[in-house]
């Protein structure tokens, strides 16, 4: 293997709007390439060196053009982006030569703007999602979905692609959510919380995310998402695993998987999930159709065995379970069972009743918004090699050193607390095509999180 960082260059082309192709290799100075799964398209950066071809003027640039980036990284292998300009931004003229920078998306986040959807549905969300993609934002990339556990109607009334399949990620409960026997979501033990004193406990997970990586769409559940494959849950295991060492005297192919740069951006954060509600939360349900009101607490700790985690830390922390022993968010939502449903008596939402569409808020409502929070106990952004096969929704495996004394290292070389698995949440792709001086390089940021703390080979040392 050669330099770890290195890169082949091998044809940069525009398209224009009527069809015409440009090959502008030698104007591209630099390409920055990024994913994330909190975002529905792939994006891209790219830094033009026009000197003397004014291609911005004479082809002119107008947005729209298609560009195709093809690339061979340092194992040899061919990578190719195919993106649409949508803005021309920073341009800077110095004598003969200007300098700017293309924003490029994926087709279907230009589709998305002008793509209102009126029709009604009736499917699971991610039947729903892939009519969207397949029908609407007219998508030939690969979609990967996750069975879902509830049908629903919907009447999108003209909002964006995107904005409707936003409004399903925090209303779909995965075929693999497990709950408590009755009450929907929740079983009839009294939670013993002293907030009403009448209260049930809920239970069960839920949430989903639809991102875009270089794959194609992604609509699946956090749980899948987090799951290494270790669980019920069915997840996939680390692509790779990457240490923090010295690269000095290592030999390319152990360089590849050497941690450049890492720092800890954010962890705990004990007053945002207390605001959240993320540890206890105290919901009160009006279903306006029956006239009936009921009360439920989402305590984590008591849900914590529902998710799956990337770390082998098995409850909330002490701290974190005492606090939960009061909720710190109360929420009041209105159940409608009769939104769909035209018979003369009062729908009945159970499993054996006669809703074909029920409201189902009791199964999502404080599971998803726990879900969510819960993933980003940790976040770490480390700087790599350049990895095109990485792509978020991937998880790495990533050996940080122990900063204890050097007596305590030599036994224990790694930090097993915060070592072990994450999930990619954001990368960029940085490929600098023209340096001062050296060949072509290529580099990978990222931003890992995770909701758990230690590796799953050994105990964590959290106090639960």
């Amino acid at each position: 293997m050669a330099n770890a960082k290195f890169f082949n260059p091998r044809k940069v082309t525009l398209t224009s709007v009527d069809g015409k192709q440009y090959d502008i290799t030698k104007l591209v100075g630099a390409l920055s390439y990024f994913e994330d799964i909190y975002t529905p398209f792939v994006s891209a950066n790219m830094f033009v060196i026009d000197s003397g071809q004014n291609l911005i003027g004479t082809l002119p640039i107008q947005g729209g053009e298609k560009v195709t980036i093809r690339l061979e990284n340092v194992k040899k292998e061919m990578v190719e982006y195919e993106l649409s300009v949508w803005k021309i931004f920073n341009r800077k003229i110095e004598k003969n030569m200007q300098y700017y920078n293309l924003a490029l998306l994926s087709e279907e986040a230009m589709n998305n703007e002008s793509a209102r959807i009126i029709e009604k549905y009736k499917a699971h969300p991610e039947a729903i999602v892939q009519d969207i993609l397949k029908n609407v934002l007219k998508t030939k990339k690969d979609i990967q979905s996750e069975t879902s556990q509830f049908k629903m109607c919907m009447f999108p009334n003209g909002k964006k692609a995107h904005a409707v399949i936003q409004s399903l990620m925090s209303r779909t409960v995965p075929k693999s959510a497990k709950f408590k026997k009755g009450g929907g979501g929740g079983s009839n033990k009294k939670s013993t919380k002293d907030l009403g004193g009448n209260s049930k406990e809920a239970s069960g997970t839920a949430g989903y995310l639809f991102f875009e990586n270089k794959d194609g769409f992604v609509f699946k559940s956090m749980d899948l998402l987090c799951s290494d494959g270790t669980d019920s849950f069915g997840g996939t295991p680390p692509v790779a695993v990457y240490y923090s060492r010295p690269a000095v005297g290592m030999t390319a192919d152990k360089n590849f998987y050497t941690i450049e740069e890492y720092k800890f951006t954010d962890e705990i954060d004990i007053v945002e999930k207390l605001n959240n509600g993320i540890f206890s939360t105290h919901m009160c349900y009006f279903d306006i159709s029956a006239q009936k009101y009921e009360e439920y607490t989402y305590d984590m700790s008591k849900t914590f065995d529902n998710m799956s985690h990337l770390g082998s830390q098995d409850d909330l922390a002490k701290y974190q379970r005492e606090l939960g022993e009061k909720p710190s968010r109360i929420m009041t939502i209105l159940l409608d069972h009769e939104s769909w449903y035209s018979d003369e008596k009062i729908a009945n939402p159970d499993e054996d009743g006669d809703a074909e569409f029920p409201d189902y808020a009791k199964y999502y409502t404080a599971q998803a918004i726990g879900r969510r929070y819960l993933m980003e106990n940790q976040r770490v952004e480390i700087t790599i090699p350049g990895n095109s096969d990485l792509k978020v929704g991937d998880k790495l495996k990533i050996m940080i050193p122990n900063m204890a004394a050097e007596s305590i290292r030599e036994k224990q070389t790694f930090d097993e607390e915060n070592s072990g698995t994450y999930l990619i949440a954001q990368l960029s792709h940085n490929y600098q095509f023209i340096k001062e001086s050296g060949e072509p390089e290529f580099t990978t940021k990222a931003a890992l999180i995770r909701d758990t703390y230690g590796i799953k080979e050994y105990d964590s040392k959290v106090q639960t």
